[in-house]
């Protein structure tokens, strides 16, 4: 039986793996970013930052799943984007703070520093709030959800709270996934499409194991054979 996203399982960890892991909440607000993230992705002209540098056939995909679909495809139990903070923020405390004050100083010297779409700047804030959040709540889901390691995951959380906007507005904090990996992306449009709950149980696990590389390739591949995605 299909699952809907009205009865909260329109994706796959309600399985054993993440039942007791990923709450309703955590499910809820992951659902909310990678909504606003492929809407704002679709509607504004960002085509040079480094948080939608998606290729055209990436693009595509996402923007012929409509509305309704994309609703399905942003039902993952993961971020459809990565976080990646400036280096050299390893050491906790005040000391991150300076580095952090450093990075801006560098990003916006002389000047010469292009201001982000405000867009794209309000969503890089909610998606680093709400990562630094779960990092000091619920680590491991930190860890899932946004594929961070240990070591990064630690470090999202010793980041001071008032430097979450100032790392906003910096491009490539926040940043796309899979921006070229088309075969992923038409996987989970396909899956979201036919809203079938073994097929985007099955995307799922795919995006889970990109996050440690590209191991899972071969699955996208093995996928696209022997499965025929529904188009309309």
């Amino acid at each position: 039986m299909a699952h809907t996203l009205g009865d909260g399982q329109g994706w796959a960890p309600d399985a054993p793996a993440y039942g007791g892991t990923f709450t309703r909440s955590v499910r809820r607000d992951l659902t909310d970013l990678n909504r606003q993230y492929l809407e704002i992705g679709l509607s504004l002209d960002a085509r040079c930052d480094p948080l939608f540098a998606w290729s055209e056939d990436v693009r595509r995909e996402i923007e012929v799943a409509g509305p309704v679909v994309r609703e399905r495809m942003a039902a993952c139990p993961f971020a459809l984007f990565e976080i990646r903070l400036p280096p050299g923020n390893s050491v906790p405390g005040t000391d991150l703070c300076v580095e952090l004050d450093r990075v801006e100083d560098r990003s916006h010297g002389g000047g010469q520093g292009v201001a982000r779409p405000a867009g794209c700047i309000a969503f890089t804030h909610g998606a680093l709030f709400t990562a630094w959040r779960l990092a000091d709540s619920a680590p491991l889901v930190a860890r899932i959800a946004f594929g961070l390691s240990p070591a990064a995951e630690l470090e999202l959380k010793e980041t001071c709270p008032t430097r979450i906007a100032t790392l906003a507005t910096h491009p490539g904090v926040v940043r796309g996934r899979w921006g070229t990996h088309c075969r992923f992306w038409a996987m989970l449009r396909g899956a979201a499409q036919s809203d079938s709950g073994s097929l985007l149980q099955w995307a799922h696990c795919v995006g889970l194991c990109l996050m440690d590389g590209e191991r899972a390739s071969a699955r996208v591949e093995e996928f696209a054979a022997q499965r025929d995605l529904p188009q309309r």
